[in-house]
């Protein structure tokens, strides 16, 4: 939620930020006006029976707490849309004259810029993402991997341990791996855990393999491909100080 007054930082009073000092958010009342906006308001009815015309919070998309290894934590906000083009025009894809549109235009540009402002005035990066700016089968690799990253294993973690070093072990030999998970699922049974630990050693990267390849589990895995994180740095940065 983006606060129409000022507010403190987002990371304020989280125990990785104790000691730092954060700047606070400006608040989107004060910004809207800076930058011409209409700001969004609702009517509050009070207990008294008044009623009040007051500033309504904007919400945003996806605001990321990190803490890169070895120094202080930071936040970065993302704002997502299906399309880059999407950032351009509100309701893009509706059937519209060419004065709504210039209109819609308009009122996009305001919307990102409050919140691009709102987040800088705390030392905090607005990154835009959408799909088609990510390569379409690290998409489709991470939706498979994302449906297991949770699921609980109930099995013995020595076994699992013995599991994930033979898997390991055949990625690096250029085997499939569902031939370990169809070994152990015939000694062990539950062969479908097995193979969700597979998958659960991928996500957590456990297991280096090309997510820029089609996780295909009865063929060999690719692992010579660059890390997601490196060639997608630049999502996760922080303002340049």
């Amino acid at each position: 939620m983006l606060n129409p007054i000022p507010y403190v930082h987002p990371l304020q009073g989280h125990p990785l930020a104790a000691g730092l000092e954060l700047l606070p958010v400006k608040g989107t009342s004060l910004i809207a006006e800076e930058i011409g906006l209409k700001h969004a308001t609702v009517v509050v009815t009070y207990g008294d029976g008044e009623r009040q015309r007051v500033p309504h919070p904007y919400l945003g998309d996806l605001l990321l707490y990190i803490q890169p290894q070895g120094s202080v934590p930071y936040a970065v906000n993302w704002t997502v849309k299906l399309s880059a083009m999407d950032f351009d025009e509100v309701a893009r894809g509706s059937l519209k004259s060419l004065a709504k549109q210039k209109e819609d235009r308009e009122k996009a540009r305001l919307r990102h810029a409050l919140e691009d402002a709102y987040y800088h005035s705390a030392g905090i990066r607005t990154v835009r993402v959408s799909r088609d700016l990510l390569d379409p089968v690290l998409v489709a690799n991470l939706d498979l991997l994302y449906g297991y990253h949770d699921r609980e294993i109930s099995l013995e973690d020595n076994l699992l341990e013995d599991f994930s070093q033979d898997v390991g072990d055949c990625v690096a030999t250029g085997r499939p791996v569902a031939s370990v998970a169809l070994t152990y699922g015939q000694r062990w049974g539950r062969r479908d855990l097995f193979l969700t630990k597979i998958y659960k050693d991928i996500w957590e990267r456990k297991l280096q393999v090309s997510l820029f390849d089609p996780i295909l589990i009865d063929h060999p895995l690719v692992t010579d491909a660059p890390d997601v994180l490196q060639v997608y740095g630049s999502l996760f940065a922080g303002l340049p100080k």
